[in-house]
């Protein structure tokens, strides 16, 4: 944030979180700073990119099973065998599931996935 601070002194806090603009503002404001970076000193800046690193989140619900989704990334399919799921440098390790950047539909196929690298990996052992 500091050499954001010296490049761009006008831009918001918000304008440099790379999150959703709903979550950002709402961090912004719970931090109390909406000013521009350049007007908020460089301990100020510090104090903050801590409190942002260090931000406890507590999920308050959810949208249960028929809503649930996976994320994108994890282990490279090319890291790993594809019959056994075993990482190709690391013998003896497997990966499976979302640990592994596949993605799918929704509708299930994400859970296919899961279930099927499982099952492969514990044919394996």
């Amino acid at each position: 944030m500091l050499a954001a601070k010296r490049t761009r002194p006008n831009t918001g806090l918000k304008a440099l979180l790379d999150l959703p603009e709903r979550l950002a503002q709402a961090l912004v404001e719970r931090l109390g700073a909406t000013t521009p970076i350049g007007q908020l000193a460089d301990k100020a800046l510090t104090t903050i990119e801590q409190r942002l690193a260090d931000w406890p989140f507590h999920p308050n619900c959810t949208e249960g099973f028929a809503k649930a989704e996976v994320t994108v990334g994890g282990v490279s399919t090319d890291a790993l065998s594809s019959r056994t799921m075993m990482a190709q440098r690391v013998p003896g390790l497997y990966v499976i599931g979302e640990a592994v950047d596949v993605t799918g539909w929704l509708g299930g196929y994400n859970f296919q996935w899961a279930w099927a690298s499982g099952w492969a990996a514990a044919q394996a052992l």
